[in-house]
């Protein structure tokens, strides 16, 4: 399935209405004045301060000042539409800022900004301690590269779309090419990353993460996210060296932190050429003290394909229903529910195949997959600065898939035949599960301490319906002397993993203030019931404050990845596979070059050891055999939104060895890129007209040597190639580049909001550099040839 197209006459059309409706729309009515709640919190606690000072400017420089009352919160009225700057400030702690904040007619918006204290720089004159904070910031210990963007920042993201994980671009070592949702972060897959929604594990937050077709969609990670951009509040993310809260992955930490419901009850409905999105945010109507966020799209992307003559990719439809409430039962407690239902369903049939160039792609595909999550979260202030946290959870996920194969050049009479049920892989995952933390303060500084008990039910299962001729292979794949493919036999594939456990870990932590130094030693323990094995896993991180504009970081821990159930499923010898082990060491600084530019620089280190490799294509089996080393760096310079506009520039570079102990020596990893450059910027044009564009760039991945062999079946009736790779990652495969632009407008009707956006991934067409399928119909490598690929619509909001 490619997601990359040309454009279109009907893409045309739209962008013609687009532009009338920007210049043309006469203002139906006067907007009544919004209203702005800030709550001044504690960055450490939670806390809400009293007697903090708040001040609300305009883009005309008009300020409007409040202190915060015995409850944090400070109230500011009949503020116009558009943009202001909110800052806040209290004797000893830092400045604290959010640049841009919009404030939309008729509407209550409430903004919370955490305080952190300056109690390291007691030593320094106070004239020259200027400490500027964001809003809301990512866990310092974890590093300097680690990053949090707020609910505005994403969904004004260029090429984000209706896809919050394509608004991650230009985060430090994050690559992504635009083709996938799923992103790599310093050289490792889409797979590595750990990913929590409300702090709920969360593996499968992408649709359509395919696991038969083609092989760069099986690699890619996944096409659509199941979460807009207006769904997350905040995206924490860290590209390595978190605290022992969190299990081991070798790529990153990605915590989304999904939307509450607003002051001010709000309807929208969303709308493109792929299908529809309703959301309602606001009070509950039942209770005073609870909010509720409810969202449901739906998109059907064959409709899609077939308006712009795509016809051969196939047809993918999805459904995402997101409930979210939260109620306040007391000063001290705090109740969330959350429910997350996301089905999906993907068909590529005969007349698909019919419809391909050169029949490149004859698979026959038939996925579905039905995935739910039901959450509950208790939060109980304890004490003068302590809390603990309690989450239950159950996770369900059904996937079925089936790959066939069609033989269009045998068609006759216009009939294809085919075997249409070939391959299939069943999984089905049940996960019930525990997640309990709590934090105070004591004379060091922080302590935490945690546990997880999750009980896990798996059921993998590979069906092979009978021998099955796949035409690439490896050289020491096993074969008949001269045959030149491998042959796939249900006795070699065909496997069951069904297995039920309950994997438990606990962690501590306590973070340590000496003078400018903050340090946070940790400990976690696991138990994985599945390869039968405890782990103990160290945690170091440090902090140096050098000046109020200087600091230095320090991170070091093991991490252990545990295996998928997939791989473990894929044959019997694998079922029993250890977890992966990533000893992970960085250093970086963090450099204020004033209020609104900074630096971002740090080098890292990996080693890997135990890692899961193929040993044949085959016979499917995987050992835990490999060991390697990914090192590099990552530099940022970033703008912070001021007087209109934002930019970032990120480069990146990695360095990436493996081995799988085979005899054929080291290799570079699939997904390493040495060289990656990002530059992005943001433009509020007026309170109406934004603009954003990023171009990125990243060297080659490596790609395998191989030899293509013809006409491998003579006497067969069929004509076919086949390719032999005989050196695996030993070539570079072309650069990527791409420039991406988006523009949004939005303008009020009456009581309506009316938003219209036009994001363009790719503008001028570049090619993405990534590994080629092959056609063993025409013995050649398939040119995806990339394309723009635009995305527009129109979001229709009311207050009431």
């Amino acid at each position: 399935m490619v997601l990359c197209m040309n454009s279109c006459t009907a893409a045309r059309r739209w962008l013609r209405l687009l532009v009338l409706a920007l210049v043309g729309a006469p203002l139906l009515a006067l907007a009544a004045p919004g209203e702005l709640v800030v709550r001044a919190l504690d960055a450490a606690s939670g806390r809400s301060l009293s007697g903090v000072r708040i001040e609300v400017t305009d883009r005309d420089g008009q300020s409007v000042r409040a202190f915060s009352d015995d409850r944090g919160e400070a109230r500011f009225g009949n503020l116009e539409e558009g943009f202001y700057r909110v800052e806040a400030s209290a004797e000893g702690r830092a400045l604290t800022l959010e640049p841009t904040f919009r404030i939309l007619a008729g509407r209550s918006a409430s903004l919370e900004i955490q305080l952190p204290r300056l109690e390291r720089l007691a030593d320094t004159p106070l004239e020259e301690v200027l400490v500027v904070a964001r809003a809301r910031q990512a866990d310092r210990l974890s590093g300097v590269s680690a990053s949090f963007r707020n609910r505005d920042e994403l969904r004004n993201a260029v090429g984000a779309g209706p896809d919050v994980m394509r608004a991650l671009d230009g985060l430090p070592g994050l690559v992504s090419d635009g083709a996938f949702a799923g992103f790599t972060v310093r050289g490792r897959g889409p797979r590595n990353n750990l990913i929590f929604v409300d702090d709920f594990p969360l593996d499968k937050v992408v649709h359509f993460d395919q696991t038969i077709g083609e092989d760069d969609d099986i690699g890619g990670g996944g096409r659509f996210s199941i979460f807009a951009p207006n769904s997350v509040a905040g995206a924490e993310f860290s590209p390595g060296g978190w605290g022992a809260a969190y299990g081991g992955r070798a790529g990153s930490l990605l915590r989304l932190e999904l939307a509450e419901g607003g002051l001010t009850p709000v309807t929208s409905l969303r709308l493109d050429v792929a299908g529809a999105e309703f959301t309602y945010d606001g009070p509950s109507g039942f209770d005073d003290d609870t909010s509720v966020f409810f969202t449901a799209r739906r998109f059907d992307f064959g409709n899609l394909f077939e308006l712009i003559g795509q016809d051969a990719i196939g047809t993918p439809k999805v459904t995402d229903i997101i409930l979210k409430t939260s109620t306040q039962l007391s000063e001290r407690d705090e109740l969330q529910f959350l429910v997350i239902h996301a089905p999906e369903d993907f068909t590529r049939d005969l007349d698909n195949v019919a419809n391909s160039d050169d029949f490149d792609n004859v698979n026959l595909i038939r996925s579905t997959q039905d995935l739910s999550l039901f959450g509950v979260t208790w939060r109980r202030m304890v004490g003068n600065s302590g809390e603990w946290s309690n989450r239950l959870y159950l996770r369900s996920s059904d996937k079925d898939s089936t790959q066939g194969e069609a033989f269009p050049d045998l068609a006759k009479d216009g009939v294809i035949p085919a075997r249409e049920t070939v391959f299939s892989i069943l999984e089905k995952e049940d996960e019930l599960g525990w997640r309990s933390d709590f934090t105070t303060f004591n004379r060091f500084g922080e302590f935490s301490a945690g546990l997880r008990v999750v009980r896990i039910d798996a059921d993998f299962a590979t069906q092979l319906d009978g021998p099955w001729i796949r035409y690439v292979y490896e050289s020491d794949d096993p074969r008949p002397p001269g045959q030149q493919y491998i042959v796939w036999q249900p006795e070699n594939i065909e496997a069951r993993f069904g297995r039920a456990g309950t994997n438990l870990a606990a962690y501590v932590e306590q973070s340590i203030e000496l003078d400018r130094f903050e340090l946070r030693p940790g400990l976690r323990v696991d138990r994985d019931a599945f390869s039968e094995e405890s782990y103990l896993s160290p945690r170091f991180s440090l902090d140096y404050l050098a000046t109020p504009t200087l600091r230095f970081s320090l991170t070091s821990g093991l991490f252990h990845e545990s295996p998928r159930f997939l791989t473990r499923a894929a044959n019997p010898a694998n079922f029993d596979l250890a977890n992966e082990k990533i000893a992970h060491v960085s250093l970086g600084l963090d450099y204020t070059i004033n209020d609104a530019w900074n630096v971002i620089a740090e080098v890292y280190h990996q080693d890997l050891d135990d890692l899961v490799v193929d040993q044949s294509r085959a016979n499917r089996r995987a050992l835990n055999a490999g060991d390697g080393t990914s090192s590099g760096f990552d530099l940022v310079l970033q703008r912070a939104f001021d007087n209109g506009w934002s930019a970032d520039l990120t480069y990146s570079y990695n360095r990436g060895r493996q081995d799988d102990n085979d005899g054929r020596g080291s290799y570079t990893p699939d997904f390493s890129r040495e060289h990656f450059f990002s530059v992005g910027s943001r433009w509020e044009v007026t309170d109406r007209l934004q603009l954003a564009a990023r171009w990125k760039w990243g060297s080659g991945r490596p790609g395998d040597a191989f030899i293509i062999h013809q006409n491998v079946m003579p006497g067969s009736g069929l004509l076919r190639a086949s390719k032999e790779i005989t050196e695996q990652n030993a070539t570079t495969l072309g650069d990527y580049q791409s420039l991406n632009v988006r523009v949004d407008y939005r303008r009020r009707f009456g009581p309506m909001d009316v938003v219209l956006f036009l994001d363009v991934i790719n503008l001028y067409g570049a090619e993405r550099g990534a590994p080629q399928d092959f056609n063993p119909i025409t013995g050649r490598q398939i040119d995806d040839e990339a394309s723009p690929f635009p995305q527009f619509g129109l979001i229709l909001e009311r207050a009431w």
